[in-house]
């Protein structure tokens, strides 16, 4: 799998971007620390997440590359995912659809920067009830 982050993508998400940081994509199905709450309305939502880059995540077991290095996601998710994905900027209503050949995996990727120990703003150990 690769994932192509535009140009127009590339700028808008530059000042999350450092070598003192990596990526996870997170596919928000209820499990881990970033998505305890699951999607009710199962609708597809993923999530950009910007960590330590020492910090590791047990659940984010895999990764693939894309033009901004390599992005960790939980393995068992691979079927939410194509082989030839992009991110793009849309200006014009400022979200960031994630797309593939076939067609729009989600209208917007939630963009959340947890780096320098910000991790206290997760989902972890909230509950919710749909």
């Amino acid at each position: 799998m690769y994932l192509t982050f535009t140009n127009e993508a590339k700028q808008r998400l530059a000042r999350y971007v450092d070598d003192s940081k990596k990526m996870l994509m997170d596919y928000d199905d209820g499990v881990g620390p970033f998505s305890a709450i699951g999607n009710c309305s199962l609708d597809d939502n993923f999530k950009l997440i910007f960590v330590d880059k020492d910090r590791n995540f047990k659940d984010f077991d895999a990764h693939f590359d894309s033009n901004l290095g390599p992005i960790y996601y939980k393995g068992y998710t691979k079927p939410q995912f194509d082989e030839q994905m992009a991110v793009r900027f849309n200006p014009n209503v400022f979200t960031m659809p994630l797309t593939t050949p076939k067609g729009t995996l989600t209208d917007d990727i939630e963009v959340v920067d947890l780096s320098n120990g910000n991790y206290e703003s997760t989902t972890m150990n909230q509950t919710h009830d749909c």
